[in-house]
């Protein structure tokens, strides 16, 4: 499976308004969608620019400072892993579009049952010094676990966390990506 549903379904989007923004037939969009025809490499790079534009929050304060461009990979549409730019993306859109929910972070997680969080890192400066290059995603419904090289090889679950507090914290992995069976670390 790839990303393009549960992209048009976060921005709440009709398949209709997508198809007719990127020129392309519903049904096409909608087998695009649901995996039973491959776009070209023009195709996808078109559905990456329009869905990187939803990602632009209309300033509601006046000391709102939008950057100047998101570009969603090709590689998070087709979900085979996330860059740097997709986590910006997130980041950007998460806190001018739902702040009271937290921050936007990368947690790493105990993988065995009590999935303690064991780290979370919310600046990004410091998720490109830690997590440079891909946070890797599966078609199967699974994450690729984190091998952190600078800790003896210590391996790890990882999720996408709007974070309040160490109680408090939503996890929106399954909500950005396309996850059947993914755990929810979810605490309240």
């Amino acid at each position: 499976m790839n990303n393009l549903l549960t992209l048009r379904s976060l921005f709440q989007l009709s398949r209709d308004a997508v198809a007719a923004q990127v020129q392309l037939d519903p049904a096409t969009l909608d087998a695009f969608e649901q995996g039973t025809q491959e776009p070209t490499i023009t195709q996808w790079q078109a559905l990456a620019e329009f869905y990187s534009d939803q990602y632009h929050v209309s300033q509601t304060q006046a000391d709102l400072v939008e950057p100047i461009h998101f570009r969603l990979s090709v590689d998070y549409l087709m979900n085979i892993g996330m860059t740097m730019t997709d986590l910006m993306a997130m980041k950007w859109y998460f806190a001018n579009t739902r702040p009271e929910l937290g921050t936007f972070g990368v947690a790493l997680f105990n993988r065995e049952d009590s999935h303690d969080m064991e780290r979370l890192t919310t600046a990004l400066p410091d998720v490109l010094e830690d997590f440079a290059g891909y946070l890797l995603l599966n078609h199967d419904g699974t994450l690729n676990q984190f091998i952190d090289e600078r800790n003896n090889n210590h391996v790890s679950d990882w999720r996408l966390l709007l974070y309040k507090d160490a109680n408090k914290y939503v996890d929106v992995t399954d909500i950005v990506s396309y996850f059947v069976d993914l755990p929810d670390f979810t605490q309240f």
